[in-house]
């Protein structure tokens, strides 16, 4: 039989966690959009809510996805203070949290004309908080937060998931290489030789016992192991049909902006990949990358 043990928690090391790790939590409720319900288009469109309860709102669940807190610990905590979440360890945690991330320059805060009185709030240890705090100070993400989240989401879309040839994408796979990462393993024909000697002399010795000379056999060798690094292929569908011009509006001068700004960061951050554009209208064929710039709008 198991039993269960539960101590007092001591609150959360708040400038231990890593805030990189922390704003890639947050990143869907940053980002946002509004069009996860199905009947968006039959009501008014809600502004996206940037209130400061809202922002403790999404710490606290990034937090619990991340298993940096548990339920048992919000209620631990809010029992503490006789359930009230005002005045609470909780409280003190998010603020905190809120500061280094001010601090760090990746949000910033801001104060507007209060449109709606304060309203009384209370806590439950169901990972769902609220704050009866100034309802006009709203959070708004920084240039450098943005930054961020569009380096994590571009880093996500052009990561390879497999082991094609050899790239600069990161992936889950390990391989042979010059930083050692991880744990060495038996050398085989094609990698690259990077000797982890203490293994491969430790070997020699289980074998063999420790004699002079030592004798070496092909089985002792060992190679240190590094993450696989992978390459991808990217082709973008250009469309230079007459509606990205209609109405006097251009829509495709910023389009092809996209396009050169990503055939850029490919070209210079990931050599080992291929990148094709193909423009299309009414029908579609592969423009070179250097009539990129040049290309206009029509068949």
């Amino acid at each position: 039989m198991k039993f269960t043990r539960y101590s007092k928690f001591n609150g959360l090391d708040v400038f231990g966690i890593n805030l990189g790790d922390l704003m890639e939590g947050l990143s869907e409720s940053l980002l946002y959009s509004g069009y996860d319900d199905d009947y968006y288009w039959t009501r008014e469109r809600m502004p996206q809510d940037t209130s400061l309860d809202a922002l403790r709102q999404a710490l606290l669940e990034a937090l619990m996805d991340q298993r940096l807190l548990s339920q048992h610990q919000i209620q631990q905590m809010l029992d503490e203070n006789e359930g009230k979440y005002q005045g609470s360890q909780l409280q003190e945690i998010l603020n905190q949290l809120i500061e280094r991330l001010v601090e760090e320059g990746y949000l910033k805060l801001q104060e507007e004309p209060q449109s709606e009185p304060p309203r009384e709030m209370t806590g439950n240890g169901e990972g769902r908080i609220e704050e009866p705090l100034p309802r006009n100070v709203k959070f708004e993400v920084t240039e450098k937060g943005l930054d961020f989240l569009g380096y994590k989401a571009l880093r996500n879309l052009l990561g390879s998931l497999g082991q094609s040839s050899i790239g600069r994408h990161d992936t889950m796979h390990l391989a042979t290489g010059v930083e050692a990462e991880a744990a060495s393993k038996p050398y085989e024909f094609g990698d690259t030789i990077n000797l982890d000697v203490n293994t491969t002399l430790l070997s020699a010795i289980q074998r063999e016992g420790l004699s002079v000379p030592l004798n070496l056999e092909y089985k002792d060798l060992h190679v240190h192991q590094c993450d696989y690094q992978s390459s991808c292929a990217t082709v973008v569908m250009l469309d230079c049909s007459h509606s990205m011009i209609l109405y006097g509006e251009d829509r495709f001068t910023p389009a092809k902006k996209v396009a050169l700004a990503l055939a850029h960061l490919i070209r210079t951050q990931y050599p080992g990949d291929s990148l094709k554009i193909v423009l299309f209208h009414d029908s579609a064929e592969e423009l070179p990358l250097a009539k990129l710039a040049t290309t206009q709008v029509g068949p």
